[in-house]
């Protein structure tokens, strides 16, 4: 056993290693040298600066100078001793140089010191705790067979805070891995021990945080020193950056070691989500397969990840719920969550305050980690209500153009963050500001369309899960019969046809004389019959617009001669043609005839025969009252929601009355035309099928126009004219005989007219019945229909 002096040698920084040549010695020989007050003076002040411990002087030193062989003895982590103390201590069944000093374990390496001198780093003094005044214990250390570290993981930092205008220095982790093997490979290492390491020319403090031995599995008992390991050749050692708040220094990840972004228990079932598994793939293959892969491959190809992306389509088709439940598998730090409405506020600038703050601790996290920093998910539901198009806007504050200019400088500015994942919502992608939409902004365009047969039965299934598992769920409810019937059905609006089918089921346990109690409750079952009820209550958004079309055909279609049957025949045609369409479509038709002919009643017809998943119809009389900017606006979003169909038909009743068409000085709505001439030829662009009926009555009009020719075909409806014409419209009409039928057939064969008008008028006629030759006469007076009579004889009418 020897028993030394301490010896300080501070290893702190470049400037320790070159200027605190002399070490300090308290020598056990007589006399004493005094060294020379500027050498005090500056060993004083390195050690204060430094980092080094006080100085407190009880016993009288003495000093001897003692110069260090240079850079490199400074950040060997060794401890040093004379040369013929070094040969005392290693004895010949010692492996490896190592002493152990206060518990803790070191290499021994020799140089030019007293015999009596051992020398110490300030990072070596502080893990052993020893003073500068107290004998110090050495003993060889015998190696034991489990002191090998599996792996260690290390934080870099600098010694000292570097100033703030320092620019910031990136180190390849596998740099400062290749010069810590050469230095400290078969060096004994603790948790929290520190130590010091020059890096391409840097200085750098290394701490180890974590350091897992080697598991034998054979039992033995452990060596007593069981937080201290050996480095080898197998030990795995992760470097990271500590997290400054200057963030001048930074690790770059050099590993081929592939980085895991989604929880380990992730699976897309549990998202609770249907009908969108190909809109999940685009959103893993655009916005998260590059960051699964390391740093150093993505740095290596020069790409930049996505930092935005836009979730667009009608409501209720689960675009917020996805973001939701997709951040939260998302191995980050917790997504923030943030509806649009909620940024605005009454004071000035507070708005644009809230924005910054939604990337302050991306920002404070890229500062620090860099390309290592965690994700950050932000989540921005109704994006339209404050990313208006810049310029839009008719307040005077211009706060919606400075919320647009916020977070084009936070997510593609001169500091962009490639730690920030954006993702906007809305309904309304027309009206967000063209330079978000952009490639490096919100670059990625996902659209959360209506789900097909296969979702809707997966909604289904998920909405009706808990039913099933508490057998509350009959038998007999076919849950693929029910996804067939719900065509353009949404998510929310398949999950009110489950809540509306469990309502009529539980109503039916509900006391009618005490509404207050129940009874039976264990016997709740829903059943098919409560779906079919719930199919009548709960109507899609996107569905038929079987009120309208009711209204245009209240007395049936009626095949009075051959021509409409062919006519009819026709149309039917060309809704097999578009069913069966294999790709995009778009057919359009246009019905023209006399007025009272039966246009709007056909194209009713027609839509009802059709069966489309999407039928709308849009008429003079319901833009009536409109304005010119509220019409374009309805005619525009009824197009762009049949485009959002697989299927859909629209019908353009009256198109002269859309275009606000008045024949006295030929006056008409031109932005409405051209608007039409676009909608007309325009097709899906995700390759589905669109029949469009337009029904006119001033055909000329059009054909000056030009409209007609946006029409693929034009069919002429056939006006009355022939008695069986007129006799087939009449026949089994209420209050009229046959005999009269026979007399009106032959009194109005040869004169044209309308088969609605002539509907109109027979019902009018009819209110008394029997109807009378004279009743029927003086009501087609009334329609306008014949003119005035010269005579009491019902036949000296004359046609109009």
């Amino acid at each position: 056993m020897f028993w030394w002096y301490l010896v300080e040698s501070a290893a702190a920084s470049e400037v320790a290693v070159n200027l605190l040549l002399p070490c300090m010695v308290c020598s056990r020989r007589s006399g004493i040298w005094q060294p020379p007050p500027e050498w005090v003076l500056l060993l004083l002040t390195l050690m204060l600066n430094l980092g080094g411990a006080s100085l407190e002087c009880r016993l009288p030193l003495t000093w001897t100078k003692m110069p260090l062989p240079g850079h490199s003895m400074a950040v060997t982590n060794r401890v040093y001793v004379a040369p013929s103390t070094f040969q005392k201590l290693i004895t010949d069944s010692t492996s490896t140089p190592l002493v152990e000093v206060n518990r803790c374990v070191f290499m021994l390496g020799q140089h030019a010191l007293p015999e009596d001198c051992i020398a110490f780093s300030d990072y070596q003094r502080t893990l052993a705790r020893v003073g500068l005044e107290k004998q110090v214990r050495v003993k060889p250390f015998e190696v034991p067979p489990e002191f090998f570290l599996a792996s260690c993981s290390i934080e870099v930092s600098f010694p000292r805070a570097p100033p703030a205008d320092a620019r910031r220095i990136e180190i390849l982790d596998s740099d400062i891995e290749e010069e810590f093997r050469k230095s400290f490979t078969n060096q004994a290492l603790a948790c929290n021990q520190l130590l010091a390491l020059q890096v391409k020319g840097t200085l750098l403090k290394l701490q180890t945080k974590s350091a897992q031995p080697v598991d034998f599995g054979s039992g033995a008992a452990k060596h007593e020193l069981s937080s201290v390991g050996l480095v080898s050749d197998q030990t795995l050692v992760s470097f990271s950056a500590v997290a400054q708040a200057s963030g001048k220094l930074l690790v770059l990840n050099n590993s081929s070691q592939q980085r895991t972004i989604f929880q380990p228990d992730f699976s897309f079932e549990e998202l609770g989500i249907g009908g969108l598994s190909r809109e999940f793939g685009d959103i893993f293959r655009r916005a998260f397969a590059a960051r699964v892969f390391p740093p150093r491959l993505v740095r290596a190809m020069g790409i930049k990840q996505v930092k935005g992306m836009l979730l667009y389509g009608p409501p209720g088709t689960g675009k917020t719920l996805l973001a939701r439940q997709l951040a939260k598998f998302l191995k980050a730090v917790p997504p923030k969550i943030v509806a649009g409405p909620e940024l605005l506020d009454k004071m000035v600038g507070e708005t644009e305050r809230k924005v910054r703050m939604l990337f302050a601790e991306a920002e404070e996290d890229y500062r620090a980690n860099g390309e290592n920093a965690q994700l950050h998910v932000i989540v921005l539901d109704e994006m339209d209500s404050v990313c208006k198009t810049r310029g839009s806007s008719r307040d005077s504050t211009g706060v919606s153009d400075n919320i647009v200019n916020q977070f084009l400088s936070k997510i593609d500015g001169v500091e962009a963050l490639d730690n920030v994942l954006l993702i906007g919502m809305t309904n309304r992608k027309e009206l967000l500001d063209p330079a978000l939409l952009r490639p490096g902004r919100l670059e990625l365009h996902v659209e959360i369309g209506l789900p097909d047969e296969a979702g809707r039965l997966e909604i289904l299934k998920i909405h009706t899960a808990k039913l099933q598992k508490g057998r509350f769920l009959d038998g007999g409810v076919c849950l693929q019969d029910l996804a067939s019937r719900t065509r353009n059905f949404s998510g929310a609006e398949l999950e009110a046809l489950v809540r509306a089918a469990v309502a009529s089921s539980m109503s039916r346990k509900v006391d009618v004389h005490n509404l207050n109690s129940a009874k039976d409750l264990d016997s709740i079952v829903v059943t098919a019959s409560d779906f079919q009820l719930a199919l009548q209550e709960v109507r899609p958004a996107f569905g038929q617009d079987t009120d309208s079309l009711e209204d245009s055909a209240t007395q049936g279609i009626i095949p009075f001669v051959p021509a409409f049957t062919h006519l009819l025949q026709k149309l039917e045609g060309y809704i097999c043609q578009a069913r069966s369409s294999p790709g995009p479509l778009l057919l359009t038709t246009l019905l023209h005839g006399m007025h009272g002919s039966g246009k709007s009643a056909l194209s009713a017809h027609v839509a009802k025969l059709s069966d489309f998943p999407f039928i709308r119809r849009i008429s003079g009389e319901s833009l009536a009252g409109e304005s010119e900017a509220m019409k374009l606006q309805a005619i525009r979003r009824t197009f762009e929601d049949a485009h959002k169909s697989p299927l859909s038909l629209i019908v353009l009743d009256d198109l002269e009355r859309l275009i606000d068409y008045a024949c006295i000085g030929q006056r008409f709505s031109n932005n409405i035309l051209q608007l039409l001439f676009g909608l007309l030829k325009k097709k899906s662009d995700k390759g589905y099928r669109m029949m469009v009926i337009g029904t006119t009555s001033e055909l000329g009009f059009l054909r000056e126009v030009g409209l007609h020719r946006a029409f693929g075909t034009a069919l002429q409806i056939p006006a009355l004219a022939q008695r069986s014409a007129f006799e087939a419209a009449l026949r089994n009409r209420r209050g009229f005989s046959p005999e009269l039928v026979q007399e009106l057939a032959e009194k109005l064969e040869g004169h044209t007219m309308g088969i609605r008008t002539l509907l109109e008028v027979a019902e009018l006629s009819s209110q008394h019945p029997p109807v009378q030759l004279s009743t029927f006469m003086e009501c087609l007076h009334d329609a306008s229909v014949v003119e005035g009579r010269s005579s009491p004889d019902p036949f000296e009418y004359r046609f109009v």
